[in-house]
């Protein structure tokens, strides 16, 4: 995986839209939500999201650590490069932030989503 790879994939997924924010992180949104980013200054790790029950156990793996800035509090881990993880294993942590932040979007915009 690479960051373009991660970018075709996030985009991929519906509702999903690309823009800067914070400065200087390149973010992958549903609907204007962060499910991914990356710093635009250090393109080969990125931050996503996980489920709570998988935060303490993909943490423990060669290549990611809790997000910083307090990311962590909130269940996102960083991937400190693209090889930590396998080209499967990005799509489906991908598609976990994806879904875990569409998860808290309101039922009428999951729903659109959905039929996309």
């Amino acid at each position: 995986m690479d960051i373009e790879t991660l970018r075709a994939f996030c985009l991929s997924l519906p509702g999903t839209s690309e823009g800067v924010k914070y400065g200087d992180q390149l973010c992958f949104m549903v609907l204007g939500k962060v499910f991914c980013s990356s710093n635009l200054k250090n393109l080969d790790r990125a931050n996503f999201k996980v489920a709570d029950e998988v935060f303490e156990e993909i943490c423990e793996r060669p290549g990611i650590v809790p997000a910083p800035y307090g990311g962590a509090k909130f269940k996102w881990v960083q991937a400190t490069d693209f090889d930590c993880l396998t080209d499967p294993e990005w799509a489906g942590y991908l598609r976990q932030a994806y879904d875990l932040v569409k998860a808290k979007l309101p039922k009428k915009d999951q729903r659109t989503l959905d039929t996309a």
